[in-house]
């Protein structure tokens, strides 16, 4: 969310932010259960490989190494499970 936020303007930023902390402890808990779901997961890797997943991600136009990973990933297990079966 702090990456979103510093694409605003400072006047959206204190629009957005003025909107939370007005919002009612019940308006916040609906909004919380509709939002995506990720598990706390982390895989440590070696700086090395981290720089070059970061050189790989800016070439393809990604904008985190991260999100390619998890593409990746996700590609993979799709492939993995159809041709298992």
């Amino acid at each position: 969310m702090k990456k979103v936020l510093a694409k605003l303007s400072k006047r959206e930023r204190e629009k957005v932010e003025s909107e939370y902390h007005a919002m009612n402890p019940r308006a916040f808990d609906k909004r919380m259960t509709r939002a995506k779901k990720y598990s706390p997961g982390a895989i440590r890797l070696p700086p090395k490989l981290v720089e070059n997943l970061k050189n790989l991600a800016e070439s393809e136009g990604e904008p985190e190494y991260q999100a390619m990973v998890k593409r990746w990933i996700e590609e993979r297990l799709q492939r993995e499970t159809t041709t298992s079966r």
